[in-house]
C-alpha cells in the first residue's frame, strides 16, 4: 500500500476467500476481487498444465504470478497476494519487486528443485 498508485492490497485463498485486505474498496468489492484472483490463478495453472502436455515439457504448471491491466486500473497477483493499482501512477517493476520480496517471506512458494524456485 505504500507504493505510489496502489489502491488496494490483499491476500486471497484458492477458494476465493479474502484472507486479508487493506485499501479503498468496500468489503464486497474486495471479496469479488478475491474470487476473481482465485479463478484467474487456477485457470492460468490449468492452461500451463495443458501447455506442458502439448509441448511434452514439464514445468508449465506452476503459476507464480499474473498481471492484467485496463485503461485506468491494473491487477497484479503474486502467489496468493494481490494489488490493485492505478497503472499510470505505478512503477510495475517496483511493485513486482516489492510483492515478490513479500511472497518470498511467506511460507507458500515454489518448492526446491521446481523450475521457478528462484523466480524474482
Amino acid at each position: 500500500m505504500k507504493l505510489p498508485g496502489t489502491v488496494a492490497a490483499g491476500i486471497f485463498s484458492r477458494k476465493g476467500l479474502l484472507e486479508e485486505f487493506e485499501g479503498a474498496l468496500t468489503e464486497a468489492e474486495a471479496g469479488e476481487m478475491a474470487n476473481l484472483c482465485a479463478a484467474v490463478t487456477m485457470s492460468t495453472e490449468m492452461q500451463g498444465r495443458l501447455l506442458g502436455r502439448m509441448a511434452d515439457q514439464p514445468g508449465w504448471d506452476a503459476c507464480y504470478c499474473w498481471v492484467t491491466w485496463g485503461p485506468d486500473m491494473s491487477i497484479v497477483a503474486i502467489h496468493d497476494s494481490v494489488c490493485l493499482v492505478r497503472g499510470r501512477e505505478t512503477s510495475f517493476n517496483r511493485l513486482i519487486k516489492a510483492m515478490t520480496e513479500s511472497a518470498d517471506s511467506e511460507l507458500l512458494k515454489p518448492g526446491k528443485g521446481e523450475p521457478n524456485a528462484n523466480i524474482g
